[in-house]
């Protein structure tokens, strides 16, 4: 009798034990209070109609080098008005421009690269998303545009690419690996814009 009664409590147990389980998992980008589900969108690379703003999309993603430059036959202060512009275009705000050369002449260093420049931009509107959850990515920011003369006396145009900070991520967000792509493809499409003169 006892046989009988002990089989069907320990099978109940299990399954009340087995249902109380974790079965899933799921990454959110979303604030665990709102419960509000929103459908996953595809977006494209256009002029949007309304706002000339143009929309970003994974499919349009590009394989950008961790850093990348281009050069063109420039003076360095055209290309800083341009550089300028085309960022409060986007808006990016620039931080500061740490003078490298200048620095090094102050120093008595007569044999250093030319025009070398560093850009510290931002855009804070959607760092916050970037770092909300993953607050050690601060020591990506601000992202970095920077100049030089080269050998050949060309002017280079480079940046350190944003995404390289989705490497770090110690809690991976789909919303702020979508910014920092889209960062990349923002700030290379300006320093291209601006070689191609």
């Amino acid at each position: 009798m006892i046989k009988r009664f002990i089989f069907p409590v320990l099978l109940a147990g299990f399954f009340i034990f087995a249902g109380g389980c974790i079965t899933a998992v799921e990454w959110s980008t979303r604030d665990e209070d709102d419960d509000e589900y929103i459908p996953p969108k595809k977006v494209v690379l256009e002029k949007n109609g309304s706002t000339g703003e143009k929309e970003f999309s994974p499919e349009s993603e590009e394989d950008i080098p961790d850093i990348y430059e281009a050069t063109v036959d420039m003076s360095y202060e055209e290309a800083d008005l341009l550089l300028r512009s085309a960022l409060e275009e986007e808006n990016f705000k620039i931080i500061k421009v740490s003078h490298v050369t200048k620095g090094m002449k102050e120093q008595g260093r007569k044999d250093f690269w030319e025009n070398m420049n560093i850009y510290l931009i931002c855009k804070l509107s959607e760092g916050y998303y970037v770092l909300k959850h993953n607050p050690h990515l601060v020591g990506f920011c601000p992202y970095r545009i920077y100049t030089y003369r080269n050998k050949d006396g060309l002017l280079v145009l480079g940046m350190v690419k944003p995404s390289i900070a989705i490497r770090y991520m110690g809690n991976p967000d789909i919303k702020a690996v979508q910014i920092l792509k889209k960062h990349d493809l923002q700030l290379k499409r300006i320093i291209d814009e601006i070689t191609s003169k």
